[in-house]
């Protein structure tokens, strides 16, 4: 079983996660870009807290919650995303699909620990612009591709049979490319500027949890604080000229950015700050709430600046919980689904032509346990539904719905045999 268990994760994380586009969204022009949900698929059905924990399960967004694994995880997350784009008369549907995110989490004696590698942030956009006048037609193009990866380690472990704390550390790196162009009718040469940012940084992210039993229920009392970090950027620029219909590499003039002290600059990945309440039986139900807030104000970057986009300290409310019916059934298989929901409403901290960007949705889910009773592998199944948009009925409105698949994969390491 530890072998398959070993070749399993070797064999996804081959997968190419550094080169995915995670998102079309045209807002992820901003920042670092749209901004991943961290956390695995169990805990984004219930509109994404982050702190309920068992033994059986890792958020990777919590290293507190490795307190509580009693067996070796191996957690794996895909999902299927489309989204349909509004302005005014015209819509426009894009679908991506990703692997979120792939980690291992082992239990020892006195803690837990966990590593993997999930993304942090997708860019994803193609706009065009048409100015039409009496004799020609000018047309301008802003495209973006790329992402922040994110490798990390965790730890967590107990102070006392009610109170546990974590600590991750986390290496982000990745590849941001902006591409502006000007096309006019009629005319055989185009011009094309590329810049590029090849980003790399450490951050840290630290949480506890404290347990009140009140007879069978328990009280969740969560805090995590990940303070501002920062990410170096190594830039360059590139104009090209083409001629219209070729895709030959035609003049090149590379930006000397070192005369203006372009060609390092350095981004700061915003002070995020969290708290949590909830309450539940354990293996029966729970509910909760958590508030989250991030300094989104603080980010500037000085090697990409554009028209009408700003920046504004952001927060999240999300709330949810699970019900299952009997998880010890012997014959319904249906009393041992876990069945999930959640709601979050979020200010995302990015502000378009002074409007603030939104984002809300609910999410379904459900966790289906091995068919077999005893083996504690699962595969967590959710949908969400929402939207992002601003109050500015000109700008372009987002409604999507995704479809995400995780797979939480247990095993049991480091038994001692009793007999040969």
């Amino acid at each position: 079983m530890t072998q398959r268990f070993l070749l399993l994760f070797c064999l996804v994380a081959s997968f190419p996660i550094w080169s995915q586009v995670g998102t079309g969204s045209p807002y992820s022009f901003g920042g670092l870009g749209e901004t991943n949900y961290r956390g695995n698929h169990w805990t984004r059905a219930m509109g994404g807290l982050e702190f309920y924990t068992d033994s059986i399960h890792v958020d990777f967004n919590n290293p507190e919650s490795l307190s509580s694994l009693k067996m070796t995880n191996l957690s794996i997350g895909v999902d299927y995303r489309n989204t349909t784009l509004k302005e005014n008369q015209n819509s426009q549907a894009i679908t991506t699909s990703s692997l979120n995110y792939m980690g291992i989490s082992i239990p020892t004696k006195y803690f837990g620990f966990n590593f993997g590698l999930l993304p942090y942030s997708s860019v994803g956009y193609r706009l065009e612009y048409r100015d039409s006048e009496e004799e020609t037609t000018e047309i301008q193009r802003y495209e973006g591709n790329g992402g922040v990866n994110m490798a990390f380690a965790s730890l967590g472990f107990k102070l006392h049979k009610w109170w546990s704390v974590g600590a991750t550390v986390r290496y982000g790196f990745g590849n941001i490319t902006h591409r502006s162009s000007q096309l006019i009718e009629n005319v055989d040469r185009t011009t094309f500027l590329e810049s590029n940012s090849s980003l790399s940084g450490v951050s840290y992210k630290f949480s506890t949890l404290l347990k009140i039993p009140l007879g069978q229920q328990r009280l969740h009392l969560y805090s995590s604080f990940a303070p501002e970090a920062t990410l170096y950027s190594q830039n360059a620029e590139v104009f090209t000229t083409l001629s219209t219909g070729t895709s030959s590499v035609g003049q090149q003039l590379i930006v000397d950015l070192a005369a203006s002290g372009l060609d390092e600059t350095v981004m700061i990945l915003p002070q995020n700050l969290t708290f949590g309440f909830g309450i539940g039986r354990i293996k029966k139900w729970f509910v909760g709430g958590q508030y989250q807030s991030t300094a989104t104000s603080d980010f500037r970057n000085d090697f990409i600046t554009l028209d009408g986009l700003s920046y504004e300290d952001g927060d999240k409310l999300s709330y949810g919980g699970f019900y299952i019916p009997n998880y010890s059934s012997l014959t319904e298989y249906w009393k041992r689904i876990v069945y999930r929901v959640g709601f979050h409403s979020q200010t995302t901290g990015i502000r378009v032509q002074g409007s603030s960007l939104t984002d809300r949705g609910i999410a379904f889910g459900v966790g289906l346990p091995a068919l077999r009773l005893g083996i504690f592998s699962n595969a967590n199944l959710g949908v969400t539904l929402g939207s992002r948009s601003t109050s500015d009925p000109s700008l372009v409105k987002e409604n999507y719905w995704h479809i995400k698949l995780g797979f939480s994969l247990n095993d049991l390491w480091f038994i001692k045999r009793k007999y040969n």
